[in-house]
């Protein structure tokens, strides 16, 4: 059987078996969202029938009901480069761009798990027990959303103590990011720790404009 790869993303195989390994993300532990400021900065995305794929959302279990999902992360500069600076391009001569106007819309929140969260491993050993390499996963454009997406719900399905995903953050990698099913996790599973901040004034456009200077990203 030929390897798959690097950039193409491999069809699921019929039978995942006890190939998925998965890790616990442990009560207390925190983690970093931003979050549409329309939303409570725990609250889980629906995932209505209109809205675009990403990465691992959105698909339905096998009673077809659309599961829910909350994306976050392990730090601070995970969250903001999987949102704020997910789309910008890189190896450009130009440099890369966030419109302030875009910065009303999101908010930063720190957040800790309440319980332990069990998370599907695709960084690592988990990748590799899956015959996968990054690239053909974690690390694809948006052009293999519909496939990886397929994974997410295969995955959904083989592990039904899985309450979500995590991976290496394509847009920063040196930290994890993470996504919740939101019919495994809830939101009281999820505790603030202390109130969400706006992104474009105050303490929250301090850790923004930190991130952006050292990606030489320039907000305008």
């Amino acid at each position: 059987m030929r390897a798959p790869s690097e950039h193409a993303v491999p069809e699921v195989p019929g039978e995942l078996g006890n190939r998925p390994r998965t890790t616990v993300w442990h009560s207390g532990r925190p983690m970093v969202r931003v979050y549409h400021r329309d939303y409570r900065p725990e609250s889980f995305n629906p995932g209505v029938r209109t809205e675009p794929l990403g990465r691992f959302h959105f698909f339905d279990d096998e009673r077809g009901r659309r599961v829910p999902v909350l994306y976050t992360a392990e730090g601070e500069d995970a969250a903001i480069s999987e949102t704020v600076f997910r789309d910008l391009p890189v190896g450009s001569r130009e440099p890369a761009v966030v419109p302030e106007s875009l910065l009303a819309f999101y908010g930063l929140v720190r957040l800790r798990a309440r319980r332990d969260l069990a998370l599907v491993e695709l960084h690592g050993h988990g990748l590799r027990r899956l015959g996968l390499r990054p690239g053909s996963l974690t690390g694809t454009g948006p052009e293999g959303y519909p496939r990886t997406v397929e994974w997410a719900r295969a995955l959904h399905g083989a592990l039904p103590e899985a309450d979500g995903l995590v991976w290496m953050s394509r847009q920063f990698n040196s930290e994890r990011a993470i996504m919740l099913f939101g019919d495994r996790a809830e939101e009281v599973d999820l505790e603030r720790l202390g109130p969400g901040v706006p992104l474009r004034t105050g303490p929250g456009r301090v850790i923004l404009d930190r991130a952006a200077n050292a990606s030489g990203v320039l907000i305008a």
